[in-house]
């Protein structure tokens, strides 16, 4: 029933208020709302609309920086047919000095646009606005009285309460009701009613003209025959409004006095009697009728209070803590105030990036001015209520602010305590602050795809409440307050930016600490050592965890910055400067958690150092290792490793990298997902000769299971031995091919392109004949992703191991690819490798260096490159002769070309996808980590069909990656992350189809063909040059509800009837403008193909594109 007559009503028409002054109304906006503002150009005009959502109270309110401005007010409900609300006239209001604001209520969304009228005006005018939504509230009152009959009548039984029950209460409910109205009701049985009016902040004429709505609906439905005269007077309404507000009133009684005695407010010799006074009013067996006479002088002395000043006042009484610091810290005399500002401002700078510490400061800015009555002394009660209305404007809800210090309190006083309130000293406080508490959390996540951090957590003591166990009695003598609970702790999160801050503070603080201050010169001098002893702690944890040391995945240390015993804090409770032995023993305790620090960073130096020594000791007894990244070496010792209850890495790992939750995941899944994984890794190696089935991989699995607790050089030997028996110690790598010669490493000078004026964004260096040389140089074996060095994103490391690599498999052939696009410093690193490769006597593999740019080097033999040799459909012919004399099965690849919104994808959509088809967007960038974990979840979802990936590719997609990642996927045969450490490999028994979306532009002037080459020349080369070209003849356009909507109103655009001026009829019989329907899709398809011309291409893309995908 509740707020659903009236779908639209202004509650108050747009006026100006000359209580409210612009300049402060702005301030408090540029803070809260530092975006609602637009500027309105000379002689322009300009307006902003805001989205309102359905079922709201809206208060608006706009003032202007300076000069006058012309503003008109608008609502325009979403389902009204765009029938406007008019808020505000577009007269010329002088806003400068004040707001103009208004008020309304709305049942549909709609959008409230301000439009400003600057076309006289000489200068830019600056607007500020603030909309305030507040979801239609409930009937409190009548909430608050079928509860209270509804709990009389039914509430102490458990049965089930039937519809004779709940219609016997809406009687007594609505007889209630009546009494209520009629002013019979007696105040004694309005007790319960009390709790309402004290914490529901209730508006007495909303909630009034509410309860007489419902009276009206109630005796309709209850009447036969509908009752004249039934509606209500606004006399009617005006007379119970009085009364309850006196109601109001007379329910705070206990609550002001309360506030008045706590805070001692009154002054004069007479408080006592004027308190007396209040509380002898008290007469429960009065009618509302006679509330007006019986009670006028409380009427006349809180005439000036709204519900708002009351719940301010209840507020204030039950948030002790936050008056009584106001007061002692006296910051409403002269001094006060100025040194409020500065602290305010100093503050303000110093918490921008502090979201909490942020959040608590305004609130203490919001609470400033309303704490002002509640500490400074009233002659009398009349005084101190004068005080409280004249209060500047404030929210509706006070006590979230007031209660959010009040639990901060302790963090407040420390502000101010400061003697000087400035940055500097908050950095010394919280300095101390990390001494007594912090801790210290750093989180190693990258192998879940997460990103590492640490933190530093300190906490302070939160100060209690104290608040009368009855607070509807009156405050006597002997009534006691509750004793204050241990002081629970308030947390406090520094990040890694707030940690560099704090450090850059305590460094400026160091320059103006005066010589008498000793103990905080040590305590900032030392703590400065000791976040640098922190950050060196975790960058070594960063280097550990990039190096792939298998204990410092997904791990989380803890390291305490403050003394466990607690003598530090001890000290800086009760110690003084000039107290010489309390501060020599500070500084050895500071210079102890220091140095404990330091010796935590040592060891881990020590790790990463035997760790990297391992490693290369390992990779020269095992060659296979040399095969694999340092990540990827990590990940197998992971997946080798026994998981127990206290280091569930693998099933984290496992779970991450699989989209797997908890309630599918138990020991038989990780122990599946655990062999496929290591299946995966192994593939990518290209060796045929070995068995990698799941049950022999299972069968060494648990022979070579590394135990837990294992450190590092036995987690490298179990892995070795594991390499070793499963892989045959790699032997089918050293199969002789060819006569190995002292120096075989060969310059392959690529045809140099031209730099063109205007380049086009889709040419890219991996055309067709740079892989057609890379696929003939690489025929004699199916090539591995390990035998390819992209220089484009390879490492320092990778380029390291990849040399060593060269020279331990001397059998195979190596390709350095994209040495042009090399940074300098490792294009450097790359020539002393070669310069070390050519001066050694040790044989060496095959090695192609691919460049347009460089064409001689000493140490590189030149590459004759035969046009056989640049011929696509020769390396086509030699890839196909490799797969199958190694009985692998090719993938199978769709190609789909066609022009732009052709309808490429519903094709594929409706004609080759099915439910457990993957599809994959590559719009402006490629992650590779992203595509491996998705394909590894996707392989590990078994499926009856055969799997089937769908790739649409935009126009803007990173096509040098994409050929690169297609090469290592469709020729190599897996996907290797060296970042991440991730490997997906195809499996040799059983085939994917792969669909792929070729994009299109005609900005270029290129036909299907020429721009599937271009963009993507591998899969031209893998696919023959043939796809499958999807044409208005073989794929007419696909008409749908959406399709004929756009018909339908192209078709009224062209014969003009979309130009007819609507007309309002009748409400009932009201359907808008119409538009016939199109039934024949023939005819949808020439509206749309007639309007849309390659002129109007960009309207193609915009309307029918969207609709296909």
């Amino acid at each position: 029933m509740m707020n659903c007559l009236i779908p639209f009503q202004v509650l108050n028409t747009a006026t100006i208020n000359e209580e409210h002054k612009s300049s402060k109304f702005i301030e408090q906006v540029k803070r809260s709302h530092p975006d609602n503002f637009f500027k309105i150009m000379a002689k322009k005009t300009a307006f902003r609309d805001i989205k309102i959502q359905e079922r709201q109270q809206i208060q608006w309110f706009i003032a202007s920086e300076r000069l006058q401005i012309t503003v008109h007010v608008t609502f325009t409900p979403d389902d009204n047919h765009g029938k406007m609300k008019v808020l505000s006239l577009g007269d010329t209001l002088s806003v400068e000095r004040h707001t103009i604001e208004g008020e309304f209520e709305t049942l549909s969304s709609g959008m409230l646009t301000i439009e400003v009228n600057n076309e006289k005006g000489q200068v830019d005018r600056v607007v500020w606005f603030r909309v305030k939504q507040a979801s239609l509230s409930k009937s409190h009152l009548f909430e608050g009285i079928f509860n209270m009959i509804y709990s009389s009548s039914c509430g102490e039984n458990d049965r089930i309460v039937t519809g004779k029950d709940l219609a016997t209460v809406l009687e007594r409910v609505f007889q209630f009701i009546d009494s209520l109205l009629n002013g019979r009701m007696k105040l004694k049985d309005m007790v319960d009613l009390k709790a309402i009016f004290c914490n529901k902040n209730i508006n007495v004429r909303d909630e009034v003209k509410k309860l007489f709505s419902y009276r009206l609906i109630a005796n309709d439905n209850n009447q036969q025959e509908p009752v004249k005269n039934t509606e209500v007077t606004e006399q009617e309404i005006e007379q119970v409004c009085e009364w309850l507000q006196i109601y109001q009133y007379y329910s705070y009684i206990n609550i002001i006095v309360t506030c008045v005695q706590q805070f001692n407010i009154i002054s004069n010799e007479n408080a006592d009697e004027t308190i007396n006074s209040i509380i002898q009013l008290s007469d429960e067996n009065c009618s509302l009728k006679e509330i007006s006479e019986r009670y006028r002088n409380l009427k006349q002395q809180f005439r000036k209070l709204t519900s708002q000043h009351l719940q301010l006042i209840k507020t204030a009484s039950e948030c002790l803590n936050v008056i009584q610091m106001m007061k002692k810290a006296e910051l409403y005399t002269t001094h006060g105030r100025r040194r409020f500002q500065e602290l305010r401002d100093n503050l303000t700078t110093q918490f921008q990036l502090q979201e909490r510490n942020n959040m608590i400061l305004n609130s203490w800015i919001i609470i400033y001015g309303l704490c002002e009555p509640f500490t400074m002394k009233a002659k009398t009660l009349e005084d101190f209520v004068d005080s409280v209305a004249k209060l500047p404007y404030f929210e509706d809800t006070p006590t979230t602010h007031m209660q959010i210090v009040n639990d901060n309190i302790q963090l407040v006083n420390m502000w101010l305590s400061a003697e000087d309130a400035n940055v500097l000293d908050n950095a010394l406080i919280t300095m101390e602050h990390l001494y007594r508490s912090g801790v210290v959390h750093i989180q190693l996540r990258r192998l879940i795809n997460e990103e590492s951090k640490f933190e530093i957590e300190y906490s302070i003591n939160k100060t209690q409440t104290l608040i009368k166990e009855d607070p509807e009695n009156l405050i006597d003598e002997n009534d006691g307050f509750q004793q204050p609970k241990e002081p629970e702790k308030i947390k406090f999160i520094m990040a890694t930016s707030e940690v560099d801050d704090h450090k850059l503070q305590l460094t400026f603080c160091n320059v103006d600490l005066s010589e008498a201050m000793k103990s905080k010169r040590i305590l900032l001098n030392e703590q400065l050592k000791l976040l640098n002893t922190v950050n060196n702690i975790y960058s070594t944890m960063i280097q550990l965890e990039m190096a792939g040391h298998p204990d410092y995945q997904l791990k989380e240390e803890t390291l305490q910055l403050s003394d466990r015993a607690g003598e530090i804090s001890r000290i800086l409770s009760g110690m003084k400067d000039n107290e010489n032995e309390e501060i020599n023993i500070l500084k050895r305790l500071v210079e102890k958690q220091t140095d404990q620090l330091r010796l935590i960073h040592q060891q881990m130096v020590i790790n990463y150092k035997l760790w990297l020594e391992h490693l290369e000791e390992y990779r020269k007894l095992t060659r296979l290792l040399q095969l694999f990244s340092n990540r990827q070496v990590m990940i197998l010792i992971i997946l080798l490793t026994k998981s127990r209850e206290d280091n569930r890495t693998k099933s984290n790992f496992l779970k991450k990298l699989h989209f797997k939750s908890d309630k599918n995941f138990n020991d038989n899944r990780e122990l599946e997902l655990t062999i496929e994984s290591l299946r995966h890794y192994l593939r990518s190696l290209r060796l045929f000769t070995c068995d990698l089935s799941a049950e022999n991989i299972q069968r060494l699995y648990v022979k070579h299971q590394i135990p837990n607790r294992s450190n590092s050089e036995s987690c490298l030997k179990k892995l070795s031995a594991f390499l070793k028996e499963l892989l045959h110690d790699g032997d089918e790598l050293f199969i002789e091919r060819t006569t190995v010669n002292d120096n075989q490493q060969y310059l392959v000078t690529l045809t140099h392109k031209d730099q063109l004026a205007e380049p086009n964004p889709l040419d890219h260096d991996l055309d067709m004949e740079t892989f057609s040389i890379l696929v003939n140089i690489l025929s004699h074996r199916l090539p591995a992703s390990f035998q390819i060095l992209w220089c484009s994103h390879a490492t320092q490391d990778d380029i390291h191991l990849f040399f060593i690599r060269i020279q331990t498999f001397y059998h195979l052939t190596f390709v350095i690819m994209d040495m042009d696009k090399m940074h300098h410093r490792l294009r450097e690193i790359l020539f002393n490798e070669q310069d070390i490769l050519t001066k050694s006597d040790r044989p060496h593999g095959e090695v192609y260096y691919f460049s347009r740019e460089l064409t001689s080097r000493k140490g590189l033999r030149p590459y004759h490159i035969t046009p056989q040799i640049r011929n696509s459909v020769v390396a086509n012919k030699k890839l196909n002769e490799l797969f199958q004399s190694n009985n692998l099965i090719k993938p199978r690849l769709r190609v789909i070309c066609g022009k732009a919104g052709i309808g490429k994808t519903h094709r594929i959509n409706t004609q080759y996808k099915t439910p457990q088809t993957l599809s994959m967007s590559i719009n402006d960038r490629l992650h590779l980590t992203t595509l491996i974990n998705t394909l590894l979840s996707f392989d590990s979802t078994k499926n009856d069909e055969e799997p089937k990936v769908y790739f649409n590719i935009s126009i803007h997609a990173p096509f040098i990656e994409l050929n690169r990642t297609f090469f290592s996927l469709f020729v190599c045969g897996a996907l290797s992350d060296t970042d991440s450490g991730l490997a997906f490999s195809l499996p040799n028994d059983h085939p994917w189809t792969f669909f792929i979306e070729i994009p299109h532009t005609d900005k270029y002037n290129r036909n299907i063909s020429d721009n599937f080459i271009q963009i993507l020349p591998l899969l031209s080369l893998l696919n023959s040059n043939s796809f499958e070209e999807v044409t208005e003849n073989n794929h007419k356009l696909h008409i749908g509800k959406q399709e004929e909507l756009v018909a339908r109103f192209l078709k009224a655009y062209i014969d003009g009837t979309i130009n007819r001026l609507y007309v309002e009829t009748t409400a009932e019989k009201d359907t808008g403008l119409q538009f016939a329907p199109l039934n024949n899709e023939e005819e949808c398809r020439r509206q749309i193909n007639d309007f849309f011309v390659p002129t109007c291409s960009i309207f193609y893309r915009l309307w029918i594109l969207p609709f296909q995908r």
